[in-house]
């Protein structure tokens, strides 16, 4: 099959990439920054491209039989430990203690937290894109990963996720997954949504759990980035979680 892979460069993208090309399909990957894409293959095609950019999305979706998008945003932790050390200097150097300096310590970086990872909508709008050109040029099938904790999965991520993780720094990138989705299920193509579970940079295994009850409030679930990629290539063509949204994890 003609596949066309968003996200290429990413790390389930990366390896959705690999799978595709040794199960035999003619992949095209789709990228901002070409030179990132590692892979080199006869049947591996590379298109520059951004999702922001509706004609460069039309123009790589003509032709395939299918689109599969990993496409995500990714949390850059070195700037949040530095912002956390320069309000721990800062509070000890002004000589602040008792509650003031409680504030300055952890108040503080939680506001320049929540002001450097604040309302991006480049996925979702990106998204929207792609669903409208694959519309327009009648290309039915599109695998989108996701994550669990969106929709009706909300807190299945576990409670550090749901305490600590997406109320204090994934809020925003968790808030346009959901619009993200919601432009997916109003879609009138034929779709499946994959909501992992903590991604890890594990083997692929084929023993992993897939449904529509994956998940838990307590415990963090977790699953590969290569057994994602593994299953998102079988839903190319099964029919068993057309327009469902099943999770994956271990």
């Amino acid at each position: 099959m003609n596949l066309l892979i968003f996200g290429s460069t990413g790390g389930t993208g990366r390896v959705l990439v690999e799978q595709a090309l040794a199960e035999g399909h003619i992949v095209t990957a789709f990228a901002r920054n070409p030179a990132k894409v590692q892979t080199t293959h006869k049947n591996l095609r590379i298109v520059k491209g951004d999702i922001l950019q509706y004609d460069s999305v039309e123009m790589a979706i003509a032709g395939q039989d299918a689109v599969l998008s990993t496409l995500g945003v990714r949390v850059k932790t070195i700037p949040i430990i530095a912002i956390v050390i320069v309000f721990q200097i800062i509070a000890r150097f002004a000589g602040l203690s008792g509650l003031v300096g409680w504030l300055v310590r952890i108040g503080g970086p939680l506001i320049a937290i929540q002001i450097l990872y604040g309302r991006d909508a480049s996925l979702s709008e990106g998204t929207k894109n792609i669903v409208r050109a694959m519309e327009k040029l009648g290309v039915k099938r599109f695998v989108c990963e996701s994550s669990l904790g969106i929709g009706d999965s909300k807190g299945k991520l576990g409670l550090l996720y749901n305490v600590v993780l997406i109320p204090l720094l994934l809020r925003s990138i968790f808030a346009d997954k959901e619009i993200q989705e919601k432009a997916i299920n109003e879609s009138k193509l034929d779709w499946i949504i994959v909501r992992p579970g903590r991604l890890t940079n594990g083997p692929k295994t084929n023993t992993y759990r897939h449904g529509l009850d994956i998940g838990s409030k307590v415990a963090s679930v977790s699953i590969s980035r290569a057994d994602v990629a593994d299953f998102m290539l079988t839903q190319v063509e099964e029919d068993s979680y057309l327009r469902k949204t099943p999770g994956v994890a271990y």
